[in-house]
């Protein structure tokens, strides 16, 4: 693959070689940007090389930065994790430590310059989440507190992420009797509610079992979307369902034996959010699809 940058972006973010310079245009200066990408392996190839990490952290600008896949970054004291905070003049918060299969840890990364924390949550499912899930209430460039609920839903199937939304869906208007202002950010392992049905019979058998549904005469059939349809019944909304809006791919571009365009990463908002967002985009670049197997998702809330 060739390590080439762009200097154009469709998505609208404004990029030369590599970095972000400017906010996307329509973006006021008191809106809040939050972006969630999954880093594929941390950014570290099977061979050792960095070189995608070390891209990576040049284009990503936003408030709040929600990561995952950070396999190898929790080696020597979390220096890659401290290296791509101090990249993007933010800081992070605890890692959320993956404590199942390859330790997929997820991090939160805020700008301290326009984020106020107000509490945070390292493991606030106690353990029950394949990857784990993290949870912070944040101030952002002083709109009312935020809840950021950030995961990375069970890659094993269905079942196994229809019972990590269970526990996800109480936040989809109140938590403990309190209504929440609630994002939840992440690789969701799934595709959207409304997204027309992936081509899964063009990727093989063994790995279609991550996507779909096993029918009663034992063939696979469609996609198993029954997390994604509990969040969405339970408060939870597509932003560019709200706008109006295609939703772009996020993932299906990487790997021959996948190679089935959908979308796997979400920023979705509970209804005390969905009249504040101002604009959803997937930065989907040259440059972005040379770095991961995911592309980053960026939501915008006004105030």
């Amino acid at each position: 693959m060739a390590h080439e940058l762009v200097v154009s972006d469709p998505a609208r973010w404004q990029v030369t070689d590599g970095h972000t310079v400017a906010a996307a245009p329509g973006q006021g200066v008191d809106h809040a940007r939050l972006v969630t990408y999954n880093t594929l392996t941390g950014g570290i190839d099977s061979d050792g090389g960095e070189w995608r990490r070390q891209q990576q952290i040049k284009f990503l600008d936003a408030d709040v930065i929600a990561l995952q896949e950070l396999r190898g970054w929790d080696e020597g004291g979390w220096w890659r994790l401290w290296q791509a905070a101090n990249a993007l003049g933010t800081v992070p918060l605890p890692p959320v430590l993956s404590r199942h299969g390859r330790g997929n840890h997820l991090a939160l990364l805020y700008r301290p310059a326009t984020v106020r924390v107000d509490d945070y949550e390292p493991d606030a499912a106690r353990g029950a989440f394949y990857h784990g899930l993290g949870r912070a209430r944040l101030a952002i460039r002083e709109q009312p507190l935020l809840t950021v609920l950030f995961t990375h839903l069970s890659f094993l199937g269905g079942a196994e992420r229809y019972a990590e939304a269970k526990w996800l869906a109480g936040y989809g208007d109140t938590h403990e009797g309190e209504p929440q202002r609630v994002v939840l950010a992440g690789d969701l392992n799934t595709i959207g509610v409304h997204d027309p049905e992936p081509q899964w019979r063009r990727i093989p058998a063994h790995l279609r079992s991550r996507h779909c549904h096993l029918t009663a005469g034992g063939e696979f059939g469609d996609t198993d979307r029954r997390a994604i349809q509990l969040l969405t019944t339970a408060g939870f909304h597509d932003p560019f369902d709200i706008l109006g809006e295609k939703p772009p791919r996020t993932v299906g571009y990487w790997s021959p034996a996948e190679a089935v365009d959908h979308r796997s990463d979400f920023i979705l908002a509970n209804w005390h959010v969905v009249d504040h967002i101002a604009a959803a985009t997937v930065h989907d670049t040259e440059t972005t699809r040379a770095l991961s197997d995911h592309l980053p998702v960026v939501l915008d809330l006004a105030p």
